[in-house]
């Protein structure tokens, strides 16, 4: 029996899941999951050890001990160090690939999609130990929908900035670039295949995102003979946001909690249920002029990734339906937000005031 550090004899072709964020990375990794038994009957291994459903095991062994301390997923994994973290990661993940006895190895974390040059540099010399082919997987959003799902993402762990201070960071470009993205990541992994798709339902095999990833990653079998999985992610409305986003600056002022560290998750879900209103947008200049200046791009990589001679990259039109520029929580609702949220007494009085003030500047 090989060693449990050994690199797994022979190589296997592996699958890499890069995301991006905010395109039913969640919900196929659920999917993945609650199908892991059937995929392995496939020859398929969706590893345990990266992550029970989401890998974010693997993003975090590929950044930097000082980057990681940024990541709340880090913070969670009560390691002693980042050194002893990568040795039990390592020896563990090659052990379970060892042990499946598997031809092939499928990992998703869309975290990825944003490594560094250097991370993807450790991560092939990582891959390089088991992977005898390399199939890279993401899937494209219009950058305009994409910010502003993203905005209700940062929000849920700690982000503070409104909207429309948010929205103007010049750190955009590092996401939205998407043809200097995915080069980078074909320069660097030398990907056997690169598949790129469109975040668009219509463009979706059968209409269904799990078929469309199970053709993207080549795995041979019906996405409705599995067992299916709700959506997740689901969107707050502008109301919902706007109260998280006090409520994390509350806890920036009054707890010392760090942005981008805050775990908001339970509220979340409890927000989610009663969210009926309209969602955050900005004013339709913003949005055009932000789009635009990646529009060559987009036509890069729709003729270089996805053999489009027409360049056109995303067909649906940008959401429009249901949404406002308003990002404002009136004092009078605060309390609708205490009682929905059982947010303790002792915090209610200073957490109004942060309210009154934020509304006050609106």
């Amino acid at each position: 029996m090989p060693a449990a550090s050994a690199s797994p004899s022979p190589p296997r072709d592996l699958v890499l899941h890069i995301g991006s964020g905010k395109t039913g990375t969640s919900s196929i990794q659920t999917f993945l999951h609650r199908n892991r038994k059937r995929l392995a009957d496939l020859g398929l291994l969706y590893p345990k050890t990266p992550g029970v459903t989401r890998h974010t095991r693997l993003g975090l062994f590929i950044r930097s001990d000082d980057a990681l301390d940024d990541y709340i997923a880090w913070h969670r994994q009560g390691a002693p160090s980042p050194a002893a973290f990568r040795r039990s990661f390592r020896r563990r993940l090659l052990r379970e690939i060892n042990e499946s006895g598997l031809s092939r190895v499928l990992f998703s974390d869309e975290a990825l999609y944003s490594s560094s040059d250097e991370e993807l540099r450790r991560l092939r010399r990582f891959i390089g130990r088991f992977a005898g082919s390399l199939r890279l997987v993401v899937y494209l959003r219009r950058q305009d929908d994409h910010l502003m799902s993203r905005y209700q993402q940062v929000v849920k762990v700690g982000e503070i900035r409104r909207l429309t201070e948010w929205a103007h960071d010049p750190e955009h470009a590092d996401t939205y670039d998407y043809y200097v993205r995915l080069c980078a990541w074909e320069r660097l992994l030398e990907p056997d295949e690169f598949v790129v798709r469109r975040f668009e339902p219509d463009s979706f095999v059968d209409g269904s995102l799990f078929q469309d990833f199970f053709d993207a990653a080549g795995i041979d079998a019906r996405a409705d003979d599995l067992t299916p999985t709700p959506t997740r992610n689901p969107s707050l409305d502008a109301e919902s946001v706007e109260f998280l986003r006090v409520f994390n600056l509350y806890r920036v002022e009054n707890e010392a909690a760090r942005v981008g560290l805050i775990y908001n998750r339970e509220f979340v879900k409890r927000l989610a249920e009663h969210s009926t209103g309209q969602t955050l947008t900005m004013p339709t200049a913003f949005l055009d002029t932000f789009v635009a200046q990646w529009e060559e791009g987009n036509q890069a990589v729709a003729r270089r990734y996805l053999h489009d001679a027409t360049g056109q990259l995303f067909r649906r039109p940008r959401t429009t339906d249901n949404t406002t520029t308003a990002q404002h929580l009136d004092p009078d609702r605060l309390d609708h937000f205490l009682t929905l949220l059982e947010i303790p007494e002792q915090v209610h009085a200073p957490l109004r005031r942060v309210v009154e003030r934020e509304a006050m500047g609106h």
